[in-house]
């Protein structure tokens, strides 16, 4: 028998599962295995690799539209993500090779350093890596490069944008890291041009094998696309966004509802409505429940006529986020669409005007959610459709604008106590088209709509012209950002003029205006809503939705800034706890940074602490977090040092010769002297450990065992690795090895179970 052909039977006693195999996962992973291998759908095999078929939003589980997904049959090839839209986006993950197979429910691949996963999600897919002993050592461990998308850092995640419109379609994250004793591990991911970079801190994965799992999902999308009539409410004290009916862009109304966690920039399906709503309206009552009021639904007039008319329905529902359930109110003496409910301080809903059919309402009922009961309330001096209305400080009601066709351009108060309208100012420009209404810091009230701008002084009753708008804009939503300014955000029927995505802050102690960053796509009849955090949601026109954020925004006080801080004039995604620290660095704008020498007009830092001193000096000023201050080092052939991390932006850097430096020891590799870090591949002995040899596939591995009959060396093998000295010892001992470079604790426990010492 040649030594090749005895090869196959080395190493009986200790052979594990390969490891790209489902078996050699749950031998190192146990806890962690079901969630890669188990998932609820699986991959079919197909001509050209492996297939995922795309899933259609709805059903008790499913939380998400899920795109096509297809692996290549070879690693190196492209995984295509195609969009139930059109198109596709193509990604290469680097270091893959070679030809995938099925792991239970699971494909895998080889790659360098280690083994790739892909599951499926019930939104899309994970990548679950399993990076070998030493991979993961902090710099880059693993990378895609990605076509027919661009991509753009979001907090912890990565979005993959479409090129076109700017809208997000993919995110990438990484919830899940774990090292192979179970502890989590920290991974970031980065986006370098049209590369995604993954890195694990060296520090927690102490040289050991680590499980991380990229997953790929739709970002920022809701499940169902709501071109107009659609609500949206902020839940308290949740900080999430309940979206609720509406209607798509060919006017199919829908009484489905969702629900938008920014905290995790996710949307999942909330409980549907018992019927289904347009142009209705909800608000957020005193308990924390939601009340839904009318609204209607397109009917054609006769049948085979192309008209339609808006019919009313006499739906009110409530809404418990606790149980996500709906549960049927009390009817309205009128049903109305296209009209205004308000909260009064009182804790009951004033509900006006509308539309009922082609009929314009100027009637108004009273809701109470301690009875669940309705009354008439006084009736407007006008009849109004698509106004708005706004509770003031002193607890009154302002309507203005709307469809008003016997008084264009007139506002009017309600009085809760006195139930009573009284009608006020007039608007200068005889609005009779929907406005949007903002309060003001003081007090006061602006109104933007299709003319310009305007302000009402609720002391004088009057309105006069606030300074020209930079764009002009249709349907407009105006939001009062915590700082105290108004963002209005408008529509246009040209989707590709300047208005379609202009967003303008308005200054009310300035009077002026100012254009901030465009919104990626464009809204025709959206909401906007301000959420906790001092952002603004907008929802309309798509199944995407966007975040306007108020970090790096100017300030006075953190009430300005709403769960974020006020550092140095702006908006700080976090409050600075160094010296020589600032948020207002033109180049790092709501961040905390160093400092630099000379940065204010004094040649000083003025901060408290500073001691005039903000040079940098010990500190890492040009290191952002998590940057590097002291590079992988060598202790000795055998062992790594960490790398030394800035912990904060700007802050001191620990001592390099500091015995808290985590150590790893890098057996059975070698340090490699040139970058610091542990070898995880060989070709010759020297690049590993002592007590080592490098076998074929490129891994340093134990030496094989001394021959013993019965314990799987083949007596001929045996023979064989007796004669290296006569010239093919050094192979055969190579090719041994690759049987034998298990772990010695693996090997024994195989061992004993058969006699084998």
């Amino acid at each position: 028998m040649s030594w090749l052909a005895a090869a196959p039977l080395v190493g009986a006693c200790g052979a594990e599962p390969d490891d790209t195999s489902a078996a050699a996962l749950r031998l190192r992973f146990p806890e962690h295995a079901d969630a890669v291998l188990s998932a609820r759908d699986a991959f079919a095999p197909t001509a050209g690799g492996f297939r995922l078929a795309a899933t259609e939003p709805g059903g008790t589980w499913l939380r998400a539209a899920r795109p096509e997904v297809e692996l290549p049959r070879d690693g190196s090839g492209a995984i295509r993500f195609r969009r139930a839209e059109g198109g596709e986006i193509r990604v290469r993950e680097l270091g893959a090779a070679g030809e995938g197979a099925m792991a239970e429910r699971a494909v895998s691949y080889r790659r360098a350093g280690g083994t790739s996963f892909w599951a499926a999600t019930d939104r899309g897919v994970e990548e679950w890596l399993l990076l070998e002993e030493g991979v993961a050592h902090g710099e880059a461990v693993a990378a895609w490069e990605v076509e027919g998308a661009l991509l753009r850092e979001r907090g912890a995640a990565v979005e993959l944008l479409d090129e076109q419109s700017g809208a997000p379609v993919l995110r990438v994250t990484a919830p899940r890291a774990y090292a192979a004793t179970g502890r989590p591990v920290t991974v970031a991911l980065r986006a370098r041009g049209a590369r995604i970079e993954l890195s694990v801190h060296a520090g927690d994965a102490g040289g050991e094998a680590v499980l991380v799992d990229p997953a790929w999902e739709p970002t920022s999308r809701m499940n169902v696309a709501r071109w107009e009539g659609s609500t949206a409410t902020l839940l308290l004290p949740s900080g999430k966004v309940l979206v609720a009916g509406g209607s798509d862009v060919i006017g199919v109304e829908t009484s489905s509802a969702e629900l938008y966690d920014p905290t995790t920039d996710t949307w999942t399906l909330a409980a549907s409505m018992r019927s289904t709503h347009r142009a209705h309206t909800a608000t957020l009552l005193k308990d924390g429940k939601v009340l839904v009021v009318g609204g209607g639904h397109m009917r054609r007039i006769s049948p085979g006529s192309g008209g339609y008319e808006a019919v009313t329905v006499d739906a009110v529902e409530l809404y418990e986020l606790t149980t996500d359930r709906w549960t049927d109110g009390a009817s309205m003496a009128e049903s109305r669409l296209e009209h205004t409910a308000t909260l009064l301080k009182n804790g009951k809903v004033l509900v006006a005007g509308g539309r009922r059919g082609t009929r314009v309402l100027s009637s108004a009922e009273l809701y109470d959610p301690a009875t669940d009961t309705w009354t008439t309330a006084a009736p407007m001096n006008a009849a109004r459709a698509a106004h708005a209305a706004l509770l003031l400080p002193s607890g009154k009601v302002l309507v203005a604008g709307g469809f008003v066709y016997d008084a264009p351009g007139s506002t009017e108060l309600y009085d809760p106590v006195a139930d009573s309208w009284t009608l006020t100012g007039s608007m200068t420009e005889g609005e009779w088209v929907p406005v949007a209404l903002a309060q003001l810091p003081s007090g006061g009230v602006l109104a933007a709509g299709i003319s310009g701008a305007e302000r009402y002084d609720p002391a004088a009753g009057t309105w006069t012209r606030a300074s020209p708008m930079i764009v002009h804009q249709g349907v407009h939503s105006a939001t009062t950002l915590h700082n105290g300014t108004v963002m209005v955000v408008g529509e246009s029927s040209n989707v590709d003029a300047p208005s379609a995505r202009a967003v303008e802050l308005y200054d009310p102690e300035a009077d002026t205006w100012t254009l901030t960053a465009s919104t990626s796509g464009w809204y025709s009849d959206h909401t906007a809503t301000r959420l906790l955090d001092g952002g603004v949601l907008l929802v309309g026109s798509s199944e995407y939705s966007e975040r306007y954020s108020i970090i790096a925004a100017a300030c006075a006080s953190d009430a300005d800034c709403g769960l974020t801080a006020c550092v140095d004039g702006v908006c700080c995604e976090s409050r600075c706890s160094e010296p020589c620290h600032t948020c207002a660095m033109p180049s790092s704008l709501g961040r905390c940074v160093l400092q630099p020498k000379g940065s204010d007009a004094r040649g000083e830092c003025a901060r408290e602490g500073c001691d005039g001193a903000c040079d940098g000096l010990g500190a890492c000023s040009a290191v952002p977090k998590d940057g590097v201050c002291t590079p992988t080092q060598c202790r000795d052939e055998t062992h790594s040092m960490d790398r030394v991390l800035c912990p904060a932006d700007g802050a001191s850097c620990a001592d390099p010769s500091s015995e808290a430096r985590g150590v790893v020891d890098c057996a059975p590799y070698g340090c490699d002297q040139a970058s610091g870090a542990c070898k995880f591949e060989c070709s010759s002995l020297k690049d590993c450990a002592p007590g080592h040899v490098c076998d074929f596939s490129g891994r340093c591995v134990p030496p094989p065992p001394a021959a013993n009959p019965g314990c799987g060396v083949a007596p001929a093998v045996a023979a064989a690795a007796g004669a290296s000295r006569a010239g093919l010892g050094a192979a055969l001992l190579a090719l041994l090895a690759v049987a034998a470079r298990r772990s010695s604790a693996f090997r024994g426990k195989h061992a004993r179970r058969r006699g084998c010492s």
